[in-house]
């Protein structure tokens, strides 16, 4: 991170005006309070400094994340090269943007912070502001947990709007990304509901119960399944519109063509069009 070099630099200036002031003169002393003073500056800047660093020279994904995208994520391999490294540039630099904080986990696996990037860049991939602020704190159960929200429902994952956050179980999450034909996808489901509250702006299909069959029809999931799966029985049915969108594209343009577009129109600019979700 370019703010750690920089403060590194002006201690190693600093300690060179230290050694000069105890070796020579104590005037040197003087020229150690703007080293100083500009490692405090930059240390409270940092985060400002360093997202202006990774938006001028993005940072890639280290090797073995990048097998895991083109191992199992459909949309990543559909990619041109060029997209792929834009999709590969925004994980790396969701994953530095966001604070990721484990519960009941000694600590958060990189692994892990990759999936939450890859659907969340997934869903804003679309979109020039693709970090979907101000959701930027993301909280990970090992397993369904309960939560001031919901606080007698074990549950897989949720969002706490007053606070910006994203709540997931490991378990689901990362079986749901592994193997989304067979689990509904909860991050797709969550950073759904995200996207749509971020872009207002938007014109949105309107869902009814009716829909549930059809939905039900493009992906092999029941509506009972699904409040099982998530452990809410509330469950938004735009968000699981949109997660079958995803995952489903050819089932659910034939099921929903009209609705089909005004997603596409949605979640794609003009640039990414070509890739769509086909």
């Amino acid at each position: 991170m370019l703010s750690k070099y920089l403060i590194a630099t002006l201690v190693f200036i600093g300690l060179i005006f230290l050694y000069l002031a105890w070796e020579d003169d104590p005037g040197w002393s003087y020229y150690l309070i703007p080293c100083i003073l500009g490692a405090a500056v930059i240390y409270v800047f940092s985060p400002q400094i360093d997202w202006w660093w990774y938006r001028q020279k993005p940072p890639d994904l280290p090797p073995g994340l990048r097998k895991m995208l083109e191992a199992k994520l459909p949309f990543y391999r559909r990619l041109p090269e060029q997209l792929g490294r834009r999709f590969r540039q925004r994980m790396a630099m969701y994953m530095q943007a966001q604070e990721f904080k484990a519960q009941g986990m000694e600590s958060m696996p990189v692994d892990l912070q990759a999936i939450i990037a890859a659907t969340a860049v997934q869903v804003s991939f679309g979109q020039e502001d693709f970090l979907m602020e101000p959701y930027e704190h993301i909280i990970v159960y090992p397993h369904p947990f309960p939560s001031p929200q919901f606080p007698d429902k074990w549950h897989t994952s949720e969002i706490y709007d007053e606070d910006g956050v994203v709540l997931f179980s490991a378990e689901q999450l990362m079986t749901s990304f592994m193997e989304p034909q067979k689990y509904f996808n909860i991050g797709l489901y969550e950073y759904a509901r995200v996207f749509r509250r971020c872009h207002p702006e938007m014109r949105w299909p309107e869902w009814t119960e009716e829909d549930w069959a059809g939905l039900e029809q493009v992906s092999g999931m029941k509506r009972s399944y699904l409040q099982k799966w998530i452990g809410l029985p509330e469950l938004d049915i735009g968000a699981v519109a949109v997660a079958h969108f995803f995952v489903f594209p050819e089932r659910f343009k034939a099921e929903f063509p009209e609705r089909y577009d005004q997603l596409i129109r949605n979640f794609y600019r003009t640039d990414t069009a070509e890739i769509s979700v086909q």
